[in-house]
């Protein structure tokens, strides 16, 4: 008996480690209290190369790519801006962004200020239970509309001064928001495309993210100093980006 890998592969048949293959499916079969053929061989199609960027462009492919590239970028950003701009929004009092632009002093970071820190990081911890519980519940597209315009919605409150205790709050939901939507995308990419190509479409909408990643850390303290509205602007514009998605 011949079991061919062309359609439905995985990734030691298609990388051409077959005898790898073969042992995984015994280890399976010995789990499910099956026996293994012996005659089976894994036939994996080597013919072509894999992983190319060419596959993940063609037309079947092309939209899901390009969305994906989009969600990343928008969260990274969001993600890596926050970390640099959260602290220094507890560092100025900043509530909305309200009063002139603060002046640009080296300080020490109180305990408190420790504390509220902790608390909104702590958000990445309940992101990865939300956006699984969402996505097997409600489905993977809805979840995604869900977490990116109430994050959209959740950067919009920082435009308006309340307290430092709401702004606390906001940057959490804004990284519990973002970090599920980021949950959701990583269960999903696995469901769009054969393993053949799968880790090239990981790796290039990674890419992308590390690019608004590399934007957002270049950047943030400039638009801080000058403005921390225009901060906050970055983040809403890429939140209403990243929701507003076909």
């Amino acid at each position: 008996a011949v079991v061919s890998t062309q359609s439905r592969s995985r990734y030691l048949a298609v990388s051409g480690r077959s005898n790898e293959a073969t042992q995984a499916l015994k280890r399976i079969a010995k789990l499910n209290g099956s026996s293994f053929p012996k005659d089976v061989k894994i036939v994996g199609n080597l013919e072509q190369e894999l992983g190319s960027i060419s596959d993940i462009m063609a037309p079947e492919f092309l939209k899901e790519t390009i969305l994906l590239s989009i969600m990343y970028f928008g969260n990274l950003l969001i993600k890596f801006g926050t970390v640099l701009f959260y602290p220094l929004a507890l560092y100025s009092g900043f509530c909305g962004g309200s009063g002139p632009p603060p002046d640009h002093n080296c300080v020490e970071i109180k305990q408190e200020s420790l504390v509220e820190l902790a608390i909104a990081t702590s958000s990445c911890v309940f992101a990865i239970g939300a956006g699984y519980v969402a996505a097997k519940q409600l489905g993977r597209s809805v979840s995604l509309k869900i977490f990116s315009t109430a994050s959209f919605i959740a950067t919009l409150i920082l435009f308006k001064c309340f307290s430092n205790t709401v702004t606390v709050g906001i940057f959490f939901l804004v990284k519990l928001l973002t970090n599920s939507h980021n949950m959701v995308t990583n269960i999903i990419v696995p469901e769009l495309y054969p393993t053949a190509f799968r880790n090239t479409a990981v790796g290039f909408s990674s890419s992308c993210g590390k690019v608004g990643a590399l934007i957002s850390t270049g950047t943030i303290y400039a638009l801080y100093y000058y403005n921390p509205n225009s901060a906050v602007a970055l983040f809403s514009a890429n939140a209403l980006l990243v929701a507003t998605r076909p």
